[in-house]
């Protein structure tokens, strides 16, 4: 298990999936040793900030320290408005499939 909890085959198989930041498409390093994080530094996200449990996989992602960095504890619907985004032409359109599957998700809830 990791510092936030998130379980080792869970951490395996994210990390599989998200090779690039599943907002931007950046391609993202470890900076193992850096503080704060910059701007390609792997980071984890919860895509919705009210549901922090690890156990609930489909709402941790990897994504760009830039992007966390804007998102905080934003909402992602609220987020995708943001002058960040729409400068880097993210949106529900262009996000990940482990984002889109999140928002078919939230949408049947």
């Amino acid at each position: 298990m990791n510092r936030w909890g998130i379980s080792d085959w869970d951490e395996a198989e994210i990390r599989r999936r998200d090779k690039c930041c599943v907002y931007c498409h950046v391609k993202m390093k470890a900076h193992p040793k850096s503080r704060g994080a910059p701007g390609d530094k792997v980071t984890w996200e919860h895509i919705n900030n009210s549901d922090l449990n690890p156990k609930h996989r489909i709402n941790i992602v990897l994504c760009c320290g830039k992007c966390n960095n804007s998102k905080r504890a934003k909402k992602l619907l609220e987020w995708f408005e943001s002058d960040y985004c729409k400068k880097r032409n993210i949106n529900e359109k262009t996000v990940s499939r482990a984002v889109k599957d999140w928002l078919r998700y939230y949408d049947s809830r």
